[in-house]
């Protein structure tokens, strides 16, 4: 039953972060409003306002619950739209530093989909144009927040016109700052007397490579995703190549500490033979390449501590405006997901309508806390990283087990299962210290 706090929320920035937002609002606000700086394709085209669109995303079975969730059938219009459903015990291709991932005999639960960034966003701007009370405001660029001369609450933002540069106010009860890594809001709270967030940033120094092939006619490959996994401190290159829709691959190559993979044909060639498993380079060497070379190099983990300031009431932000990650966990858009769903649970605790910002910034934070310290403590632990984190220096016992039951994935399928379960943040990381996995990892120590 849709419960109206209020007339109007306003959302800054219609990718996916923003586009889950606008969802959840739209059962507490009489209207929702998205601004928008692109015109949206209407077909699944990348856009130039999410330049990394081109790249790989995954879409961790968590992230795809919640979405899902939000937008009962989604999973069905995806996959009419040529997204393939990828069960992930059974169908990744995992190639650690001890071999490759022990597969599951029989279906697991830990299931999503594969296909392109602007295949997903098209389907959930589909689904979310159904929803009357949702409006897209675009080629407007927010310049600005608007404070109530009380100096306590947000009351809208000031917007330019990306098509006649003119000027306006847009009133609302709530903005949600949903823009990404390029966020301005920062410079907003400090443009009204608010002291900006602190930063955090750990800089892997990580470059991506990226190009889409057709898959060959002859292809019987079981997998759906194959990750050729970087391994710190000194196996610094990876290679990720997933199916998505159309018949096609996307095939990324990565490399830490500013090693990165050339943008030519030839050398992105020799750098896929490079890497510690000669399968990503099988499958490309001899496929059709069907677009150029894509580089991509915004790769640094930014937190912005939002929860450690004093806000204006009305005004709160979100996804990679607040916790940027490094793509190579393939956390983003399960991050942005789960922060719909603080934002859901935040609203639905509201009594008096003052929309305390800080109450909200303080349960993001914890829900963001744990892909950070996953992302951060792992490529802290290349020596080339930059910033202020460092890497834990676990206890002996601890990083024998770690490194027993890593190599222990790759022959006991229970085990990689317990795993996958973990990575795609469907249980928490104590669910590897259960009598189970102990059990095994010690049985075969």
């Amino acid at each position: 039953m849709t419960l109206y706090l209020n007339d109007h929320a306003i959302v800054v920035g219609g990718s996916i972060a923003g586009l889950l937002s606008a969802r959840v609002l739209a059962d507490y606000f009489e209207s929702v409003t998205i601004v928008e700086t692109d015109t949206l394709p209407e077909l699944p085209d990348a856009r130039r306002g999410v330049p990394q669109s081109v790249q790989p995303h995954i879409l961790l079975t968590k992230g795809y619950r919640i979405i899902a969730e939000l937008f009962p059938g989604i999973g069905d219009r995806l996959k009419a739209a040529g997204a393939l459903p990828i069960d992930w015990a059974r169908e990744f291709y995992l190639f650690n530093r001890h071999s490759w991932n022990a597969i599951a005999p029989s279906p697991s639960h830990i299931v999503s989909l594969t296909c392109s960034r602007p295949l997903l966003e098209w389907g959930i701007r589909q689904e979310l144009a159904k929803i009357a009370n949702v409006q897209f405001h675009q080629q407007q660029r927010v310049t600005g927040l608007v404070l109530h001369h009380s100096g306590k609450y947000i009351t809208g933002v000031r917007s330019r016109s990306l098509v006649d540069s003119s000027y306006s106010e847009l009133a609302a009860s709530l903005v949600v700052d949903a823009s990404g890594r390029r966020s301005q809001a920062p410079n907003w709270l400090q443009n009204l007397g608010f002291t900006p967030p602190p930063e955090t940033v750990v800089n892997p120094l990580l470059g991506y490579a990226t190009r889409r092939y057709r898959v060959p006619a002859s292809d019987r490959t079981d997998w759906k995703v194959m990750l050729i996994s970087q391994s710190p401190p000194d196996g610094t290159r990876l290679g990720y190549l997933a199916k998505i829709e159309g018949g096609e691959w996307i095939a990324t190559l990565g490399g830490y500490g500013g090693n990165f993979p050339p943008l030519d044909n030839d050398g992105f060639l020799d750098f896929a033979r490079t890497l510690p498993s000669m399968e990503f380079y099988q499958a490309i060497k001899e496929a059709e390449p069907i677009s150029p070379i894509y580089a991509h190099r915004t790769t640094a983990n930014r937190l912005r501590h939002y929860e450690q300031i004093v806000l204006p009431q009305g005004f709160v932000t979100l996804g990679d405006a607040v916790c940027a990650l490094c793509p190579v966990y393939g956390q983003g858009m399960t991050v942005s997901a789960k922060a719909a769903m603080v934002l859901s649970d935040w609203l639905a605790r509201q009594r008096n309508q003052s929309f305390i910002s800080s109450r909200f910034q303080k349960k993001l934070a914890q829900s963001n806390s744990l892909s950070w310290n996953v992302a951060t403590s792992q490529d802290s632990r290349f020596p080339t990283t930059k910033g202020d984190s460092k890497p834990t220096q676990s206890g002996g016992l601890f990083a024998a087990y770690a490194e027993r039951m890593l190599e222990l994935t790759t022959a006991d399928s229970t085990v990689a299962t317990a795993l996958l379960e973990v990575t795609q943040q469907l249980k928490s990381p104590l669910a590897l210290f259960s009598p189970q996995i102990v059990w095994r990892v010690l049985k075969n120590s």
